[in-house]
């Protein structure tokens, strides 16, 4: 090892200079050191991947209680040897490793010392501890929602009784979408369906449901089916979370879940309107409310037909026991109301008789009363015009100026009434009986 001279209290020391791999080979022998052997560590499952050589890497990640952050992470290493009996164990409980799942693995501390890279070597696993933390994780969350009283919201919904307008939410392509489209082709009904294409399993998977939701929720659809095939329990993680399970209860339609598992029911499965094992069981439950209608509906129109007919028998007799007893009633109220008219002829053509009569005397009395009357008016109206005249004649001008009087006016047509008024040089004419004057005024 080389040494280095260096200067501590102003005396020269020799101080040791470890090299990169020295340093990294004493802090593995120091981690060996502390532990010797394998040890139980915990944690969420995230960025999983199989490399080509068939070695699956992980990070094992601690998060805070409350909050979804990332407080510690480690890289853990599963090599291929030791593959098998993992995944052994994880299929006996129906898991599978997976993003977003909580593990308890059995690994050993390992330090590389080429990389500097600090890992887990991972070589066992405690599904109970998953299926526990499922478990609780599950229990937790249907009490929240239970205590919120949301838990049963959207099985108030009312399914439509023909839901034609189906949303989907599943992977496009998949065999749990090929499934629900082929029951529904085959029922032979117009359903229209608008798929939102999500994956449904791995990391983000919830968030990615709940966003398909919330773009359904948007559209004037009758239901909403959320589907997917079988798997691992673990892969029902996205189905179990918070945030689906309260997108459900927010929905204004009926969701329906066809999760493909058959033992397992999901937190989906406890707060959607209708729950079904597999794609194709969902698909069903809204082909047979179709059916129901229609099945509904062809019974009705057969009891309206069984009852149509039994009222148009019953209406055809009525209406021939009518017929014959208007066959038999119109000649006789033809010979009343014949009968009838001949007398009431009878008796216009005598009133009338009568009224002309009545007016004739009418007319002769009101023509004397006319005449007599207009003789008197005339001779009244004779005086009037006399007494008129008279009285016209005696007011008449001319006759005025007979008796030696005359009627002098201005220049302006004006009669001079009076001496004031009419200036010297006015031209005046004066008006007599036989005659007309002009004179001008000198002076006053």
């Amino acid at each position: 090892m080389a040494e280095q001279p260096s200067l501590l209290d102003g005396e020269p020391v020799a101080e040791a200079t470890l090299g990169v791999a020295e340093l990294n080979q004493a802090i593995s022998d120091a981690l060996r050191g502390s532990f010797p052997g394998p040890t139980w560590v915990r944690g969420e499952i995230q960025a999983l991947h199989v490399s080509r050589n068939q070695h699956t890497y992980f990070e094992l990640v601690e998060k805070h209680e409350r909050r979804d952050q990332v407080r510690a992470t480690i890289r853990v290493a599963l090599f291929r040897d030791d593959r098998p009996a993992v995944n052994r164990a994880l299929r006996d409980a129906g898991l599978r490793l997976a993003d977003g799942v909580e593990v308890r693995i059995r690994a050993r501390v390992d330090f590389w010392p080429p990389a500097g890279r600090l890992q887990l070597v991972m070589t066992a696993i405690d599904p109970n501890f998953t299926i526990g933390r499922l478990a609780a994780d599950r229990d937790r969350i249907v009490a929240l929602l239970t205590a919120e009283k949301i838990l049963g919201r959207n099985a108030t919904r009312v399914l439509p009784p023909v839901p034609l307008r189906v949303g989907l939410v599943t992977s496009g392509g998949s065999a749990a979408y090929r499934d629900f489209l082929h029951e529904l082709d085959g029922s032979g009904h117009a359903f229209r369906v608008v798929h939102c294409d999500v994956r449904v399993q791995g990391a983000a998977a919830s968030r990615r449901i709940v966003w398909a939701l919330r773009q359904l929720g948007d559209l004037d659809l009758d239901a909403i089916a959320i589907v997917r095939g079988g798997g691992a329990r673990s892969d029902l993680a996205a189905f179990d979370s918070e945030i689906v399970a309260r997108a459900i209860t927010e929905m204004a339609v009926p969701v329906l879940t066809g999760i493909g598992h058959e033992t397992d029911r999901t937190i989906a499965d406890e707060v959607a309107h209708t729950c079904t094992k597999t794609p194709t069981a969902a698909a069903a439950v809204l082909v047979e409310q179709v059916d129901r209608y229609l099945e509904r509906l062809g019974f009705l129109a057969h009891q309206i037909s069984v009852r149509s007919r039994s009222v148009g028998a019953l209406a055809q007799r009525e209406l021939a026991s009518l017929t014959g007893r208007l066959l038999r009633a119109v000649p006789v109220a033809l010979d009343r109301e014949r009968r009838g008219l001949h007398e009431r002829r009878r008796r216009v053509t005598s009133a009338g008789r009568r009224g002309t009569r009545d007016a004739a005397h009418a007319v002769v009395a009101c023509e004397a009363r006319l005449v007599t009357t207009g003789r008197r008016t005339i001779r009244a109206q004779t005086l009037r015009v006399d007494a008129t005249a008279a009285r016209l004649r005696a007011l008449d001008p001319r006759r005025v100026l007979e008796r030696g009087y005359s009627i002098t006016r201005d220049d302006q047509e004006r009669i001079v009434r009076t001496a004031h008024g009419v200036h010297a040089g006015t031209l005046l004419v004066t008006e007599t009986a036989d005659g007309a004057l002009q004179s001008r005024v000198e002076g006053p």
